[in-house]
């Protein structure tokens, strides 16, 4: 797979200019003896060059250093290097310095390139170099003082001296954007600007005089009164916001932003009824497009779904929203995603099966009702609900996988067997998904008794993918419970663990088959160093003190696949993980440990409670045992 570019587009481009201007840019009569340094120096930095675009960004680097090196006072190798350095150093603060010294350095000895000017004004903005921005920004415009943009950007950087408590910069910020105003005409951006550097003076009626003079430009525009309004509120003027919240709304009735910000500033001022009421207005509009409602649903379900005393006018804004428009997916998605952020799961899934049903080629839908179901552990509704999804993407892993794990967690796992092997091997490009879909197959070959099956199953697996340590790590435990090739299982679960040091599920797959291979002492190293990331003291803890610890867990069962249900086997232990220390201590001689753990997985729902609870009653592990 090709790596991902790890440079700006903004850098993309400025070499393909740079590409255009290479050969002349060392074309220099240069009769001294380092000629031909600077002839080499200008090859390389082609060669350079050609790597950049080809994405071999180390080798560009690297061959960018050796041209630098030959050639340390040429304006475009200063420039390139140091923006090298900058990009790839960026938490390095010295090269960081060192990156923007030598960039600047190359820009001012070429304050004509307008491209390498932009691509600084970038760069000095987004690392917050102030002083270094307007210092590029009154070069640039210096060489284009009739671009518009420039100017633009010149007044932006006064501007922002003039926020961070410079007044001196308030004069020529308002004077720039005069001047862009005189040959543009009014409008809110350039106001905008014009008010922020006024407003660092406090200078309210000059604010007040621009606002008015903005309005009176555009009267009979929407957006210049909201601008105008939006600006009043943010000067603690509600009633002046509110006068020109209502005349944009009065020009034009189904402007989903005027409702809003009339509605948001009724919310500002504690006034809920008439905010409630907006908010119902503009939904039972017939006049505003679906596209301008959906923004104040949004907005007004984020300002109250979190108090549930709310939860009731939440619910009927959207019954009434589907009354007024039936039959639109995104209404109920909507619904549904404020429905699972109240933990209504049940009425959530009720929603996006609305959802499937008006736009079922939208694979994320189908995931999703998949998941809600899955939670509230209905296996069956979720693995039907991508049995239907199937129809649209027979042949997407992303809805293979997790509708196999679901039959399989609803207890069909024959179905779950028959859907991985019906998918067509030859549509699996990546070895990594063949490996995980063997992986998947050995599991539930395992599951149906089909050890054979299931281990050649595993071996695919690890042969499409020699770093599969899930599949890995269920072999070894599988060897180790039919007592088979254990010493291949130690080799796994040695690997395992060493890949994971702290993951329990695979510490206590390698304790259980140390224990299988009678190597106690060991077994009980391993196991102990699992309870303790689960916070567990070996030596200290009672079963009572165990159990205020832990919660109940479902145990080692299998879980949906990771599109559906992240489960971090490092949080927990199960029953399992318990029941083995259990016989690991006994095997060690330390009887009343073994029955606090028996105890303790006991209290977990086990699968095999029966056996379990035989070895408490008994003490020991098997009958005979002595």
């Amino acid at each position: 797979m090709k790596r991902a570019g790890f440079l700006s587009l903004s850098f993309l481009m400025v070499f393909a200019f740079a590409i255009t201007g290479a050969l002349s840019a060392f074309s220099k009569s240069d009769k001294s003896d380092s000629q031909a340094d600077k002839r080499k120096a200008s090859y390389l930095y082609i060669q350079a060059l050609d790597a950049f675009m080809n994405e071999r960004y180390n080798l560009y680097g690297e061959l960018l250093s050796r041209a630098f090196d030959l050639d340390p006072d040429d304006p475009e190798l200063i420039t390139r290097y140091g923006e090298w350095l900058l990009l790839t150093n960026a938490n390095d603060s010295a090269t960081v310095e060192r990156g923007f010294d030598m960039m600047l350095d190359g820009y001012s000895r070429h304050p004509a390139d307008y491209f390498e000017g932009q691509q600084l004004l970038n760069l000095t903005s987004n690392y917050r170099r102030w002083d270094d921005n307007l210092n590029v920004s009154e070069m640039l415009h210096k060489q284009f003082p009739q671009r518009n943009e420039v100017s633009l950007q010149l007044g932006r950087s006064y501007l922002m001296h003039a926020l961070m408590g410079d007044t001196s910069y308030i004069k020529p910020a308002v004077r720039v954007v005069n001047d862009l105003e005189s040959k543009l005409g009014k409008s809110p951006q350039l106001s905008e600007m014009k008010i922020r550097a006024l407003a660092v003076s406090r200078d309210t009626v000059a604010i007040v005089d621009e606002l008015n003079a903005l309005y009176a430009s555009s009267p009979a525009d929407v957006y210049t009164a909201l601008s105008v309004g939006r600006i009043y509120n943010s000067l603690s003027k509600p009633d002046s916001a509110l006068h020109y919240f209502n005349r944009a709304c009065e020009i034009d009735s189904t402007n989903g932003n005027a409702i809003l910000m009339r509605a948001q500033l009724y919310q500002q001022q504690g006034d809920s009824v008439t905010f409630d009421r907006e908010v119902f207005r503009a939904i039972k509009s017939q006049d505003l497009e679906l596209e301008a409602k959906l923004p104040l649903i949004v907005n007004y379900v984020n300002m109250l779904y979190t108090d549930s005393t709310q939860h009731q006018r939440i619910d009927n804004l959207f019954e009434t929203l589907l009354d007024v428009n039936p039959g639109e997916p995104e209404i109920h998605r909507i619904y549904a995603s404020y429905l699972l952020q109240t933990d209504r799961k049940d009425k959530a899934a009720d929603q996006m099966e609305y959802v499937v049903s008006l736009e079922g080629t939208d694979r994320t839908n189908w995931l999703l009702l998949a998941q809600l179901y899955s939670d509230q552990k209905n296996y069956s509704a979720a693995a039907e609900a991508l049995d239907r999804a199937s129809k649209f993407f027979a042949n997407d892993l992303d809805v293979v996988r997790p509708r196999a794990v679901l039959h399989s967690l609803a207890g069909d796992v024959e179905e779950a067997i028959d859907i991985l092997r019906q998918y067509p091997d030859s549509l699996i490009a990546d070895p990594e998904d063949k490996s995980e879909l063997q992986s998947m197959l050995g599991d539930y070959y395992y599951r149906l008794e089909m050890r054979d099956r299931a281990f050649e199953a595993y071996d695919k697996a690890l042969k499409y993918n020699p770093l599969n340590y899930m599949a890995m790590n269920n072999v070894a435990y599988y060897y180790s419970e039919t007592d088979t090739l254990l010493d291949k299982a130690e080799t796994y679960a040695e690997r395992v663990v060493r890949h994971e040091p702290d993951n329990i599920t695979y510490i206590d797959t390698y304790a259980w088959v140390l224990f299988k291979k009678g190597e106690f002492a060991k077994a009980k190293e391993q196991i102990d160093l699992a309870l303790e990331i689960v916070g567990f003291d070996a030596a200290s803890d009672s079963i009572e003190t165990i159990i205020d610890k832990h919660e109940p867990s479902a145990g080692d069962d299998e879980t949906p696949a990771e599109e559906l249900d992240e489960t971090d086997p490092k949080q927990s232990a199960s029953a399992e993980i318990y029941d083995h220390a259990g016989d690991i201590y006994y095997r060690c001689g330390d009887v009343q440990k073994a029955v606090s753990f028996w105890q303790k997985a006991l209290s977990m729902n086990p699968d095999d409670e029966a056996a379990i609870k035989k070895k408490i009653e008994q003490r020991k592990i098997t009958d005979d045992v002595p």
